[in-house]
């Protein structure tokens, strides 16, 4: 990455709004953060560098949540089937073409920003939310293990549990951990995390760490729908701009 001051100063940036969006929102880090800096640097060093808030912000999150034993009793197939997924997204990061890794970074954003702005009204019943669950694990982990972005397929499927906002807060970061873990263990095998990133992702934790406090003290006092909206129109047209940028 050519670490000119325009750089630094979008790089963080996006680090702040995504730290801003998991307060707010409870998600959003790696859907911000990661398609604004592989404009910049190329995608693997973008994962590997932006490890380090993300597992960070989750683990908080999961543990700050009051319902990691609910949570996790319930999603236990799910968080199971993630881990084994994600070697398989990681191992997609360091085969294909740096084209295609940004083709299946964009569609992923734009979809679930274009999704979620539609709203859809979804539904899982419980007869019916193991086997979606496992499904939304599978999709996650992969690209989890790609991208660290799991959250498209986990996200509509909390939805449409219609889990409470604290109850969909600490589910989100522990399905996330199950994610993360194993993507480090991954990341690192592959080679793909190395020594050279540890300094700037350690950086990397206090734009994302007092952005995060901020969205947290905001999170009762903003239109959050509004605030929802402008970040999901937002990261449609990355997405797009990403999908352009793989195919020409």
């Amino acid at each position: 990455m050519d670490l000119t001051l325009w750089t630094i100063v979008i790089a963080i940036g996006a680090l702040a709004i995504g730290g801003l969006s998991k307060g707010v929102l409870g998600v959003g880090l790696p859907m911000v953060a990661t398609p604004i800096l592989s404009m910049f640097a190329p995608i693997p060093d973008v994962v590997a560098v932006t490890y380090f808030p993300i597992l960070v912000s989750n683990l908080y999150q999961a543990l700050a949540g009051g319902h990691l034993a609910i949570m996790a009793r319930r999603f236990a197939p799910m968080m199971l089937v993630t881990v084994m997924a994600t070697p398989v997204g990681t191992y997609s990061l360091v085969r294909l073409s740096p084209g295609t890794v940004s083709i299946l970074l964009g569609l992923a954003v734009a979809f679930f920003a274009a999704a979620s702005l539609a709203r859809p009204t979804l539904r899982v019943s419980p007869r019916w939310e193991r086997p979606v669950s496992i499904a939304a694990g599978a999709i996650g982990g992969f690209f989890g293990g790609m991208v660290l972005i799991g959250g498209p397929a986990v996200i509509m499927l909390m939805v449409a549990l219609h889990l409470k906002k604290e109850e969909f807060i600490g589910a989100m970061g522990l399905v996330y951990l199950s994610m993360l873990i194993p993507a480090g263990v991954s990341l690192v095998g592959f080679g793909v995390l190395s020594t050279q990133h540890i300094v700037p992702g350690l950086i990397s934790l206090i734009p994302v760490g007092l952005a995060l406090v901020l969205g947290q003290w905001v999170r009762g006092r903003i239109d959050e729908d509004r605030f929802r909206k402008v970040l999901l129109v937002s990261m449609v047209v990355i997405g797009l701009n990403l999908i352009r940028r793989g195919i020409f």
